[in-house]
């Protein structure tokens, strides 16, 4: 699954183009799921079209996922669309396996790179050459691990405490 953003047009505009019609167009090639909870609801609406490698080698369908949210009340404050591609045949992944899908691929998102920018400030980072960004990436995905086999449910938290070097090599046994 790849997630497509504005900053590549022409890639941004063809799915756009493969997924425009009217809902019942669509009907057997979308999946609606809705969710509540942690004081908001939550309509995530995802339709599918097949394409060709003439759009990415590879590629074997497009999406749009569309995510309404809004307060418990149920009034829509909020509505944000992605368009993607995705390598797999639309007899191995309809539109509900999809949807649950892209569900996970931000458990990915906000569990490891929210937190990285949040707790490391990586987007702010000045280091741009050489191996140095790749490097740095790795010191702080070792941070964290350490910080979860410690255990520690607050990163920010187990961050202060563990700057005593000899608590963090203990975490590890040394």
């Amino acid at each position: 699954m790849l997630v497509l953003k504005g900053n590549q047009p022409l890639a941004y505009q063809a799915p756009q183009a493969l997924l425009c019609g009217t809902d019942t167009e669509f009907a057997d090639h979308t999946d609606i799921d809705n969710d509540r909870g942690h004081g908001r609801t939550e309509r995530r609406t995802l339709r599918v079209a097949p394409c060709d490698d003439t759009l990415l080698p590879g590629a074997r369908q497009v999406f749009r996922l569309r995510r309404d949210t809004g307060g418990l009340d149920g009034v829509r404050t909020s509505k944000e669309i992605i368009h993607g591609i995705v390598s797999v045949h639309a007899d191995l992944a309809g539109p509900e396996h999809l949807n649950q899908y892209a569900r996970g691929h931000w458990t990915v998102e906000n569990s490891l790179h929210w937190t990285r920018d949040v707790t490391f400030h990586e987007d702010d980072s000045q280091i741009r050459t050489g191996t140095a960004p790749r490097a740095m990436a790795s010191f702080r995905n070792l941070s964290l691990n350490t910080i979860r086999l410690a255990r520690r449910a607050n990163i920010a938290h187990a961050r202060r405490d563990l700057h005593d070097h000899t608590d963090t090599f203990a975490v590890y046994g040394i």
